[in-house]
């Protein structure tokens, strides 16, 4: 199993570091004295509509929002940005919290805030132990699509030794090709090294990406692999990116399998899964399963804290969460604010429409 810890949590940390803040058995539904001010935003299919948290209200920033800290959070289709890292200059971010926790007053004072980054299939790779600082594998079926050629990709834990001694970002995986006729060789890789990277790290050093035709490994820095078209899948800390859209030059497009089911995950039930226990799943991901017009393809794109959260899972039209509320803080960095999605009015495939939100500070 996947349990090998290190003293420094944050050096692991990016697009998923609270996966059970959510309670089952929530209400959901916001109550309007408990929740703030009431804001209705109509979000445009493509494009941005951007908020001020503070008043709330909508505002039209300079340069499309591109270099302004005027705006906290902008909201695009089903995407919702924060002001931070990939999506805006500012020190914005935010983090998923209870609903039900919302309303009891337990808001955390100092938590790690998610910035917006780029990510796609991996972002929720694994499930992260706060208190032993282990990150668990969720053992999720990762598919990898390129020029009509597919693989599947298992991520079987991020811990390996040397000398006898834990190391962190030392991947263990199985990856297979998935033809029309049946699946390939399984191969199983052995402590793929993606150490390079993480706090006050030389970015000039590189970590390890897989060209997957060529059944190779390549020791790229992040400038390579921005530049380079000879790789499908890149790893460095706890990061995974695949070859398309912000992730690098080429056109490879990742998908996971299980993705419907990340929300719904448990710490306790990731943490029994093994390499042995879920061959069975991965085995069983065949080409009609990796090629189903349902699975959603595409390259790295912007991720942020609401990216497959702020969601409920399988409605129909899409609706927000019932039991998710938002701490978000602006781009100034000062305020701190709870954002809660009531409803959505006039949903499409597209956008959600109208959406009626609450925002309230908080200290």
């Amino acid at each position: 199993m996947n349990r090998w810890s290190f003293a420094t949590a944050i050096l692991l940390l990016t697009p998923a570091c609270s996966d059970d803040v959510g309670k089952p058995g929530s209400t959901g539904g916001a109550q309007p004295a408990d929740d703030g001010a009431l804001l209705e935003v109509d979000v445009p299919a493509s494009g941005r509509v951007f908020l001020r948290l503070a008043t709330p209200e909508i505002i039209v920033p300079a340069d499309d929002g591109a270099a302004s800290t005027d705006w906290d959070l902008a909201l695009s289709g089903y995407d919702v940005f924060t002001n931070s890292g990939f999506s805006g200059p500012g020190d914005g971010g935010a983090l998923p919290l209870s609903l039900e926790d919302f309303r009891a007053g337990q808001i955390p004072g100092t938590p790690f805030l998610l910035r917006d980054e780029a990510g796609g299939a991996f972002s929720r790779w694994y499930a992260y132990d706060g208190e032993s600082h282990v990150a668990f594998s969720r053992y999720h079926i990762h598919a990898i699509e390129h020029e009509g050629r597919y693989w599947k990709l298992q991520i079987l834990s991020f811990y390996g030794e040397v000398d006898g001694a834990p190391i962190t970002a030392l991947y263990q995986l199985r990856v297979a090709e998935v033809l029309p006729d049946g699946p390939g060789e399984t191969i199983e890789i052995k402590d793929l090294d993606a150490t390079a990277g993480g706090l006050d790290a030389d970015e000039s050093a590189p970590s390890a990406c897989l060209d997957l035709a060529g059944n190779r490994q390549l020791m790229l820095t992040p400038a390579e692999a921005r530049a380079s078209t000879e790789w499908h899948v890149c790893f460095r800390r706890s990061l995974v990116s695949v070859n398309g859209e912000l992730g690098g030059p080429g056109t490879t497009r990742g998908a996971d399998l299980q993705e419907n089911e990340t929300r719904s995950e448990q710490l306790a039930d990731v943490k029994e899964r093994t390499a042995a226990s879920e061959l069975a799943r991965f085995d069983a991901a065949d080409h009609q399963a990796l090629t189903d017009p349902a699975v959603r393809y595409r390259g790295d794109h912007v991720t942020t804290a609401f990216t497959g959260r702020w969601l409920e899972p399988g409605s129909s039209p899409p609706a927000p969460a019932k039991d998710a509320a938002w701490l978000v803080q602006s781009a100034d960095g000062q305020s701190r604010f709870v954002a809660v999605f009531e409803r959505f009015e006039g949903a499409t495939d597209a956008s959600p429409g109208k959406v009626i939100m609450r925002v309230k500070q908080v200290e």
